[in-house]
């Protein structure tokens, strides 16, 4: 009883670690977007570009596409989201089963039904987080495609180049605390990738979730991905306006 009961503690205080690493990710990537270069601080600069480049078109159904074909993107994680927490209440009553199946590993961690319980219900609270997230930018974008028809046409008299840059400047930033919003509904799903580990073994969940911070951080910070963007800040008007708003000192593979 002594044995189930101290593995259980051990158990319970990992998640204290695995929100330390989630959410401790977040905060580093937040800040560090603000000193160097990451998808999210190049991105916002291209988001802003293209909302000025959209107030120099007549014609606006390329701007419309691209936003409806985001927003669809967005429904469909949220969508999924809803069918695998679903998913997750039907195994949080076959909780039971779950525990026969996985005492059959041989190295698994002593655990008991209530702890499986436990587990599963940690997944489904990060997959609620991460619908919220997702509901949220969807939301966002909405607010973004508002302005989007309500910006001012190409020989409108009254819009001044303060006016136009004013609202290029909002729209984007808009747009971009979207992204922000969806961003962290995908670091979510990563996470609730790593809480499998968790029902073979504590040690497993953590060493999972350090690999899924790893993976994030090269993907936003050291992908060729953002070296290619980054060699094209070039273009941007707004980048050679503005260009104490990034320091380029980007990824070096």
């Amino acid at each position: 009883m002594m044995r189930f009961l101290s593995a259980e503690i051990i158990d319970m205080s990992v998640v204290l670690i695995f929100l330390t690493i989630w959410f401790g990710y977040a905060t580093f990537a937040r800040k560090m977007s603000k000193k160097r270069a990451t998808l999210s601080s190049v991105l916002i600069i291209l988001r802003i570009d293209w909302m000025r480049h959209l107030l120099e078109r007549d014609n606006r159904i390329l701007d419309a596409a691209l936003m409806g074909n985001i927003e669809k993107n967005i429904n469909f994680f949220a969508s999924t989201t809803l069918f695998i927490i679903a998913g997750a209440l039907t195994a949080l009553t076959s909780a039971g089963t779950i525990h026969e199946i996985v005492q059959h590993v041989p190295w698994v961690w002593p655990q008991t039904v209530f702890v499986v319980q436990f587990k599963i219900l940690a997944i489904i609270v990060v997959l609620v987080y991460a619908f919220f997230k997702y509901t949220w930018a969807l939301r966002q974008y909405g607010f973004a495609s508002v302005m989007i028809g309500a910006a001012p046409n190409t020989d409108d008299p009254n819009a001044t180049e303060d006016m136009k840059k004013a609202f290029a400047v909002n729209a984007g930033k808009l747009i971009d605390q979207a992204q922000h919003n969806f961003n962290s509904g995908m670091r979510s799903y990563y996470f609730a990738l790593s809480i499998v580990g968790w029902f073979i073994h504590p040690l497993l969940f953590i060493g999972l979730s350090l690999i899924v911070m790893r993976i994030l951080y090269l993907r936003e910070f050291r992908s060729r991905s953002l070296k290619t963007l980054v060699d094209g800040l070039g273009m941007s008007q707004y980048y050679r306006d503005n260009p104490k708003t990034l320091k380029v000192n980007g990824p070096d593979n």
